[in-house]
């Protein structure tokens, strides 16, 4: 066998590897979402058989009736989608802020450090450390079962984390596009929504789905501040577990539908997700 031809076996042999290792790794990530809707759409009888029915023969549209028949359900999910969108509105807009200020040099290092260092310590607590504390503060304030409450405390949670993603992309933006608006008169705040803000789109639209996925997924707070008026829909699926019973098509079926509105999210800012807006921006 002469060396072209070996090469080209080894080649082909390493490509089917690849592409074999990535389909496996396909095949385990998206399981769990096959397994959920498929699981939404079995007859009762074929939800929790043993062994359990792969895929299945018979569907059956009885679950989303039950759970479209729940009072409480149309209420939660247009409380989540009200909490998940201005919380993320609020945490892209004010860690961005941040994120900015601690890029650049406005501020000496020493402060700079110290900030970066306490938002990090902020972000390394975990969120039940605080629960009881937080939940005797927000009854003293009256917020209990308001979307107020779970606002407020989505942000500041939120935020460590987007100005620590944030702040990886406005210190990659090329300094000599801020010094050419400042020779053209440009203020700090016209750099910024005018110049800096749109060629950090793409960080941006990270940022923002990131921050939707956690206020719409989100389950301790939600489920320790709100009782009625607020519930959120991982609360009303933490309902369907209990002692006596676990309901699976119902469970299946609001998790399926849970999804949807994180889907359509990601895929209004996908765009911005593969532009290389600062490529080429700086010439000669």
């Amino acid at each position: 066998m002469t060396p072209v031809l070996s090469y080209r076996r080894q080649r082909r042999l390493e490509a089917v590897l690849l592409y074999g290792v990535t389909a496996l790794v396909l095949l385990l990530i998206a399981f769990p979402a096959y397994w959920l809707v498929t699981t939404s759409i079995k007859p009762g009888i074929d939800q929790a058989t043993s062994p359990p029915v792969l895929v299945p023969t018979r569907f059956s549209f009885e679950s989303y009736t039950a759970v479209f028949a729940m009072s409480g359900v149309p209420r939660a999910f247009v409380n989540s989608a009200v909490i998940a969108l201005v919380t993320t509105i609020l945490t892209t807009f004010l860690g961005s802020l941040a994120a900015y200020a601690l890029a650049k040099t406005y501020l000496s290092y020493k402060l700079r450090h110290a900030l970066m260092l306490w938002i990090l310590v902020t972000r390394i607590f975990p969120p039940i450390t605080t629960a009881i504390p937080y939940y005797v503060v927000v009854n003293r304030l009256r917020l209990g079962d308001t979307h107020l409450a779970l606002i407020l405390t989505y942000v500041s949670y939120g935020l460590p984390f987007v100005i620590w993603l944030m702040l990886g992309f406005f210190q990659d933006l090329p300094p000599e596009i801020e010094k050419a608006a400042i020779v053209d008169g440009c203020s700090l705040w016209q750099r910024f929504h005018r110049i800096v803000l749109p060629l950090a789109l793409p960080g941006l639209a990270v940022t923002a789905i990131f921050a939707f996925i956690y206020s719409w997924n989100e389950l301790l707070y939600a489920s320790i501040l709100t009782s009625f008026n607020a519930k959120t829909v991982p609360v009303v699926v933490a309902g369907f577990i209990s002692d006596q019973y676990l309901r699976w098509g119902e469970m299946s079926a609001l998790g399926t539908l849970m999804i949807l509105p994180v889907m359509l999210f990601a895929a209004a800012t996908q765009r911005y997700l593969v532009r290389g807006l600062t490529f080429g921006a700086v010439k000669g």
